[in-house]
């Protein structure tokens, strides 16, 4: 899995929801000669890209490359169910 060596805390505070904006700034490709781009805000785990690489990987394959510049570096903590209020906040689910 990939997750940071080290972060500043442990559990971090959910971040709000934000409406959607699109952004026209950055448009320009760092690699490569095509891309795909997002429409709108969202968490994404580290299990949706790995399956995101494997399936663009299996079309591109032997002789294409693939950067993937974002890392999944802010955890999403969850409380088991059934469990009351109270008692602090959940583990952390990678």
């Amino acid at each position: 899995m990939k997750i940071p060596k080290k972060t500043k805390n442990k559990k971090y505070h959910r971040l709000k929801r934000q409406s959607v904006k699109y952004s026209f700034k950055k448009q320009s490709l760092a690699y490569g000669y095509w891309g795909l781009k997002s429409l709108q805000s969202g968490r994404i785990t580290e299990k949706q890209i790995e399956a995101v690489r494997q399936s663009i990987m299996k079309k591109i394959r032997p002789s294409g490359k693939l950067w993937i510049r974002i890392f999944p570096d802010i955890p999403i903590t969850s409380k088991p169910v059934g469990v009351r209020m109270g008692k602090g906040k959940g583990a952390v689910d990678y």
